[in-house]
Protein backbone atom coordinates (compact mmCIF):
# COMPACT_ATOMS: atom_id res chain seq x y z
CA UNK A 1 0.00 0.00 0.00
CA UNK A 2 1.17 3.36 -0.13
CA UNK A 3 1.52 4.83 3.27
CA UNK A 4 2.25 9.20 4.25
CA UNK A 5 4.15 9.77 6.79
CA UNK A 6 3.22 13.56 8.30
CA UNK A 7 5.57 15.37 10.78
CA UNK A 8 6.62 18.44 11.10
CA UNK A 9 9.70 20.65 9.18
CA UNK A 10 12.28 18.27 8.16
CA UNK A 11 15.51 20.34 9.41
CA UNK A 12 14.09 21.25 13.00
CA UNK A 13 15.39 19.72 16.20
CA UNK A 14 12.27 17.29 16.90
CA UNK A 15 13.93 14.96 19.21
CA UNK A 16 14.39 12.42 16.91
CA UNK A 17 10.94 12.16 15.36
CA UNK A 18 12.29 13.15 11.50
CA UNK A 19 15.20 10.45 12.00
CA UNK A 20 12.37 7.99 13.41
CA UNK A 21 9.93 8.47 10.03
CA UNK A 22 13.31 7.87 7.87
CA UNK A 23 14.26 4.50 9.82
CA UNK A 24 10.53 3.33 9.34
CA UNK A 25 9.88 4.25 5.91
CA UNK A 26 13.11 2.90 4.77
CA UNK A 27 11.61 -0.56 6.19
CA UNK A 28 8.67 -0.55 5.43
CA UNK A 29 9.55 0.07 1.46
CA UNK A 30 11.62 -3.15 1.98
CA UNK A 31 7.88 -4.66 2.43
CA UNK A 32 7.26 -3.38 -1.15
CA UNK A 33 5.56 -0.74 0.32
CA UNK A 34 5.33 2.94 -1.03
CA UNK A 35 6.22 5.85 1.02
CA UNK A 36 5.53 9.33 0.74
CA UNK A 37 7.16 11.74 3.57
CA UNK A 38 4.71 15.13 4.36
CA UNK A 39 6.26 17.96 6.33
CA UNK A 40 4.56 20.67 7.99
CA UNK A 41 6.74 23.78 8.50
CA UNK A 42 6.24 25.27 12.08
CA UNK A 43 3.27 27.73 12.37
CA UNK A 44 2.51 27.06 8.56
CA UNK A 45 -0.68 28.63 7.54
CA UNK A 46 -0.87 27.52 3.71
CA UNK A 47 -0.76 24.11 3.40
CA UNK A 48 -0.58 22.30 -0.13
CA UNK A 49 -2.93 19.61 -0.81
CA UNK A 50 -1.78 16.31 0.45
CA UNK A 51 -0.76 13.42 -1.36
CA UNK A 52 -3.20 10.50 -2.15
CA UNK A 53 -2.35 7.43 -0.11
CA UNK A 54 -3.91 4.18 1.41
CA UNK A 55 -2.64 5.16 5.12
CA UNK A 56 -1.85 8.54 6.66
CA UNK A 57 0.00 8.23 9.50
CA UNK A 58 0.27 11.50 11.42
CA UNK A 59 3.86 11.49 14.02
CA UNK A 60 2.97 13.76 16.79
CA UNK A 61 4.56 15.93 19.31
CA UNK A 62 3.06 19.49 20.35
CA UNK A 63 6.25 21.55 19.73
CA UNK A 64 6.94 20.03 16.31
CA UNK A 65 4.31 21.89 14.20
CA UNK A 66 4.09 25.35 16.84
CA UNK A 67 6.90 26.96 18.46
CA UNK A 68 3.83 28.05 21.12
CA UNK A 69 2.71 23.90 20.99
CA UNK A 70 -0.93 25.12 19.77
CA UNK A 71 -0.85 23.86 16.06
CA UNK A 72 -4.63 24.66 15.57
CA UNK A 73 -4.52 25.78 12.28
CA UNK A 74 -2.54 22.76 11.13
CA UNK A 75 -4.84 20.37 13.09
CA UNK A 76 -7.68 21.76 11.56
CA UNK A 77 -6.05 21.89 8.27
CA UNK A 78 -5.70 17.98 8.92
CA UNK A 79 -8.95 17.08 10.15
CA UNK A 80 -10.73 18.57 7.34
CA UNK A 81 -8.16 16.69 4.77
CA UNK A 82 -8.59 13.03 6.79
CA UNK A 83 -11.81 13.02 8.28
CA UNK A 84 -12.81 10.48 5.98
CA UNK A 85 -9.57 8.31 5.66
CA UNK A 86 -7.64 5.88 6.51
CA UNK A 87 -5.09 7.66 9.82
CA UNK A 88 -2.71 6.40 11.87
CA UNK A 89 -2.01 9.00 15.24
CA UNK A 90 1.31 8.36 16.69
CA UNK A 91 1.91 10.69 20.40
CA UNK A 92 5.68 11.10 20.65
CA UNK A 93 4.52 13.46 23.31
CA UNK A 94 1.35 14.57 24.92
CA UNK A 95 0.16 17.88 26.32
CA UNK A 96 2.76 19.40 28.55
CA UNK A 97 1.61 19.37 32.62
CA UNK A 98 0.00 15.77 32.65
CA UNK A 99 1.53 15.16 35.95
CA UNK A 100 1.29 15.66 39.44
CA UNK A 101 4.20 17.77 40.40
CA UNK A 102 3.72 20.42 37.53
CA UNK A 103 3.24 23.98 37.92
CA UNK A 104 0.46 26.25 37.44
CA UNK A 105 1.81 27.47 33.90
CA UNK A 106 1.95 24.00 32.44
CA UNK A 107 -1.09 22.88 33.81
CA UNK A 108 -2.77 25.75 32.01
CA UNK A 109 -1.04 25.52 28.74
CA UNK A 110 -1.49 21.96 28.99
CA UNK A 111 -5.02 22.03 29.54
CA UNK A 112 -5.58 24.12 26.29
CA UNK A 113 -2.95 21.62 24.25
CA UNK A 114 -5.50 18.67 25.69
CA UNK A 115 -8.21 20.96 24.28
CA UNK A 116 -7.05 20.82 21.09
CA UNK A 117 -5.25 17.45 20.78
CA UNK A 118 -9.49 16.03 21.85
CA UNK A 119 -11.31 18.04 19.47
CA UNK A 120 -8.82 17.26 16.31
CA UNK A 121 -9.47 13.35 17.47
CA UNK A 122 -13.36 13.85 17.46
CA UNK A 123 -13.13 15.58 14.02
CA UNK A 124 -10.72 13.66 12.30
CA UNK A 125 -11.28 10.11 14.02
CA UNK A 126 -8.24 8.25 13.44
CA UNK A 127 -8.88 4.17 13.20
CA UNK A 128 -5.54 3.95 15.41
CA UNK A 129 -4.00 5.61 17.86
CA UNK A 130 -0.62 4.51 19.50
CA UNK A 131 2.15 6.02 22.12
CA UNK A 132 5.50 4.33 23.29
CA UNK A 133 5.03 5.22 26.69
CA UNK A 134 3.41 4.03 29.72
CA UNK A 135 2.53 8.23 30.77
CA UNK A 136 0.92 8.96 27.52
CA UNK A 137 -0.85 6.05 27.56
CA UNK A 138 -2.38 6.66 30.84
CA UNK A 139 -2.95 10.17 30.03
CA UNK A 140 -4.93 9.24 27.05
CA UNK A 141 -7.18 6.73 28.72
CA UNK A 142 -7.16 9.19 31.51
CA UNK A 143 -9.01 11.10 28.58
CA UNK A 144 -11.36 8.63 26.99
CA UNK A 145 -8.83 7.58 23.88
CA UNK A 146 -8.60 4.40 23.31
CA UNK A 147 -4.48 4.20 21.97
CA UNK A 148 -1.92 1.05 22.10
CA UNK A 149 1.28 1.02 22.63
CA UNK A 150 3.71 0.97 19.51
CA UNK A 151 7.61 0.71 20.63
CA UNK A 152 9.91 3.31 19.66
CA UNK A 153 12.85 2.39 18.45
CA UNK A 154 16.55 3.33 18.56
CA UNK A 155 18.55 5.26 16.28
CA UNK A 156 21.93 3.35 16.28
CA UNK A 157 22.42 0.16 13.62
CA UNK A 158 24.42 -2.39 14.76
CA UNK A 159 28.02 -1.96 13.95
CA UNK A 160 29.71 -5.84 13.09
CA UNK A 161 33.10 -4.52 12.82
CA UNK A 162 33.21 -3.89 16.72
CA UNK A 163 36.14 -6.48 18.95
CA UNK A 164 34.85 -4.94 22.03
CA UNK A 165 35.03 -7.45 25.69
CA UNK A 166 33.29 -6.41 28.55
CA UNK A 167 35.58 -8.22 30.65
CA UNK A 168 38.23 -6.28 32.73
CA UNK A 169 38.55 -5.03 36.13
CA UNK A 170 36.86 -1.79 34.86
CA UNK A 171 32.95 -1.54 34.23
CA UNK A 172 32.17 0.92 32.13
CA UNK A 173 28.67 2.46 32.11
CA UNK A 174 26.74 4.66 29.13
CA UNK A 175 25.39 7.91 29.19
CA UNK A 176 23.58 7.63 26.15
CA UNK A 177 20.86 10.37 25.24
CA UNK A 178 20.22 14.01 27.24
CA UNK A 179 21.69 13.80 30.92
CA UNK A 180 18.63 15.74 32.79
CA UNK A 181 19.70 17.54 35.10
CA UNK A 182 16.60 16.85 37.73
CA UNK A 183 17.54 12.87 37.60
CA UNK A 184 18.96 11.86 41.60
CA UNK A 185 22.72 11.71 40.56
CA UNK A 186 23.39 11.34 44.39
CA UNK A 187 21.33 8.20 44.54
CA UNK A 188 22.76 6.96 41.49
CA UNK A 189 26.40 7.54 43.06
CA UNK A 190 25.86 5.61 46.28
CA UNK A 191 24.40 2.90 43.84
CA UNK A 192 27.40 2.74 42.13
CA UNK A 193 29.46 2.62 45.29
CA UNK A 194 27.67 -0.15 46.33
CA UNK A 195 28.09 -1.64 43.01
CA UNK A 196 31.60 -1.22 43.00
CA UNK A 197 32.16 -2.38 46.34
CA UNK A 198 29.82 -6.02 45.40
CA UNK A 199 31.50 -6.85 42.01
CA UNK A 200 35.33 -5.25 43.01
CA UNK A 201 35.73 -3.63 40.16
CA UNK A 202 36.17 0.29 39.17
CA UNK A 203 33.86 2.24 37.03
CA UNK A 204 34.55 4.52 33.75
CA UNK A 205 31.51 6.72 32.64
CA UNK A 206 31.05 7.76 29.01
CA UNK A 207 29.44 10.45 27.96
CA UNK A 208 28.46 9.18 24.45
CA UNK A 209 27.35 12.18 21.92
CA UNK A 210 26.80 15.52 21.88
CA UNK A 211 24.70 16.72 24.97
CA UNK A 212 21.83 18.63 24.81
CA UNK A 213 21.86 20.13 28.48
CA UNK A 214 25.44 21.04 30.31
CA UNK A 215 23.21 21.44 33.52
CA UNK A 216 22.76 17.21 33.46
CA UNK A 217 26.67 16.91 32.58
CA UNK A 218 27.70 19.10 34.99
CA UNK A 219 26.01 16.89 37.60
CA UNK A 220 27.75 13.67 36.73
CA UNK A 221 31.10 15.24 36.47
CA UNK A 222 30.03 16.16 40.43
CA UNK A 223 29.57 12.69 41.24
CA UNK A 224 32.14 11.37 39.62
CA UNK A 225 34.56 13.66 41.77
CA UNK A 226 32.76 12.61 44.29
CA UNK A 227 32.83 8.97 44.18
CA UNK A 228 36.09 8.81 42.40
CA UNK A 229 35.18 7.51 39.21
CA UNK A 230 36.98 7.71 35.91
CA UNK A 231 35.06 9.46 33.05
CA UNK A 232 35.00 10.07 29.55
CA UNK A 233 33.27 12.42 27.17
CA UNK A 234 32.92 11.97 23.90
CA UNK A 235 32.59 14.36 20.65
CA UNK A 236 29.36 13.88 18.25
CA UNK A 237 29.90 10.36 16.64
CA UNK A 238 29.18 8.64 13.90
CA UNK A 239 26.39 5.94 14.47
CA UNK A 240 28.82 3.01 13.74
CA UNK A 241 31.22 4.78 16.32
CA UNK A 242 27.95 4.60 18.60
CA UNK A 243 27.61 0.94 18.27
CA UNK A 244 31.27 -0.21 18.69
CA UNK A 245 31.26 2.01 22.48
CA UNK A 246 27.68 0.49 23.31
CA UNK A 247 29.08 -3.08 23.03
CA UNK A 248 31.92 -2.51 25.21
CA UNK A 249 29.93 -1.28 28.04
CA UNK A 250 28.47 -3.46 30.92
CA UNK A 251 25.82 -0.82 31.49
CA UNK A 252 23.41 2.28 30.42
CA UNK A 253 22.04 5.15 32.31
CA UNK A 254 18.33 6.74 31.22
CA UNK A 255 18.27 9.94 32.95
CA UNK A 256 14.90 9.92 31.06
CA UNK A 257 11.85 9.35 34.03
CA UNK A 258 10.80 5.56 33.90
CA UNK A 259 6.96 6.28 33.23
CA UNK A 260 8.26 7.83 29.53
CA UNK A 261 11.55 5.81 29.07
CA UNK A 262 9.83 4.75 25.83
CA UNK A 263 9.77 7.75 24.02
CA UNK A 264 14.04 7.62 24.14
CA UNK A 265 15.48 6.78 21.01
CA UNK A 266 18.87 6.70 23.49
CA UNK A 267 17.58 4.55 26.12
CA UNK A 268 15.98 1.98 23.05
CA UNK A 269 20.02 2.07 21.19
CA UNK A 270 20.79 0.52 25.03
CA UNK A 271 18.74 -2.10 25.25
CA UNK A 272 18.92 -2.77 21.91
CA UNK A 273 22.68 -3.75 22.11
CA UNK A 274 21.95 -6.05 24.83
CA UNK A 275 22.70 -3.30 27.37
CA UNK A 276 21.18 -3.72 31.23
CA UNK A 277 19.71 -0.02 32.17
CA UNK A 278 19.38 2.04 34.97
CA UNK A 279 16.64 3.93 35.57
CA UNK A 280 14.49 5.99 38.28
CA UNK A 281 10.88 5.96 38.83
CA UNK A 282 9.34 9.44 40.32
CA UNK A 283 6.13 7.92 40.94
CA UNK A 284 4.15 10.23 38.30
CA UNK A 285 2.41 7.48 36.91
CA UNK A 286 0.99 4.71 38.82
CA UNK A 287 2.67 1.55 39.20
CA UNK A 288 -0.48 -0.59 37.59
CA UNK A 289 0.20 1.85 34.20
CA UNK A 290 3.56 1.20 34.40
CA UNK A 291 5.18 -1.44 31.58
CA UNK A 292 8.60 -2.89 30.14
CA UNK A 293 8.45 -3.68 26.68
CA UNK A 294 8.47 -7.97 26.08
CA UNK A 295 11.74 -7.81 24.70
CA UNK A 296 13.72 -5.80 27.47
CA UNK A 297 11.44 -7.25 30.37
CA UNK A 298 14.47 -8.13 32.80
CA UNK A 299 16.73 -5.46 31.11
CA UNK A 300 15.40 -2.42 33.27
CA UNK A 301 16.85 -2.03 36.90
CA UNK A 302 15.62 1.01 38.81
CA UNK A 303 17.74 2.82 41.44
CA UNK A 304 14.96 3.24 43.73
CA UNK A 305 14.81 -0.69 44.18
CA UNK A 306 17.24 -2.56 46.81
CA UNK A 307 16.92 -5.50 44.89
CA UNK A 308 18.66 -4.10 41.95
CA UNK A 309 22.24 -4.39 43.23
CA UNK A 310 22.48 -7.93 42.91
CA UNK A 311 19.72 -8.41 40.40
CA UNK A 312 22.18 -6.19 37.74
CA UNK A 313 25.33 -7.92 39.13
CA UNK A 314 23.65 -11.46 38.42
CA UNK A 315 22.72 -9.89 34.98
CA UNK A 316 26.20 -8.53 34.09
CA UNK A 317 27.80 -12.15 34.82
CA UNK A 318 25.45 -13.31 32.00
CA UNK A 319 26.42 -13.82 28.15
CA UNK A 320 25.53 -10.68 26.42
CA UNK A 321 22.08 -10.60 24.49
CA UNK A 322 21.77 -10.67 20.89
CA UNK A 323 20.78 -7.14 19.03
CA UNK A 324 17.36 -6.53 18.74
CA UNK A 325 16.36 -5.09 15.03
CA UNK A 326 13.73 -2.84 16.96
CA UNK A 327 12.93 -0.62 13.04
CA UNK A 328 12.15 -4.59 11.95
CA UNK A 329 10.01 -5.23 15.11
CA UNK A 330 7.79 -1.47 14.76
CA UNK A 331 7.57 -1.80 11.02
CA UNK A 332 6.11 -5.10 11.51
CA UNK A 333 3.61 -4.00 14.35
CA UNK A 334 2.33 -1.53 12.54
CA UNK A 335 2.04 -3.25 9.70
CA UNK A 336 -0.29 -6.10 12.05
CA UNK A 337 -1.94 -2.76 13.53
CA UNK A 338 -2.93 -1.21 10.43
CA UNK A 339 -4.45 -4.02 8.44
Amino acid sequence: MKICFITGQKESNQCGITDYVELLAKELEKFGHEIERYFINKGCRALTDLPKADLYSIQFAPYAYANNGMPKTILNFLAKELCSKRVHLNFHEIWVGAYPRANWKEKGIGWLQKMLILGFINKCKPAWITSSNAAALDRLKLAGVPAMFLYLFGNIPYSANSKATTKGHMLKVAFFGTPYADFPYDKLGKFFSTLSKNSGKKFEIILIGRQREDAGSDHIYAMCKKHEFFIERTSELSTDLISELLQKCSLGVSTTPYDVIGKSSATAAMLEHGLPVLAYDDGDTPKESLFIPDPFKDQIFLINDHSSVEKLLQYIEKPRKSFFDGVAHTANKMLELVS
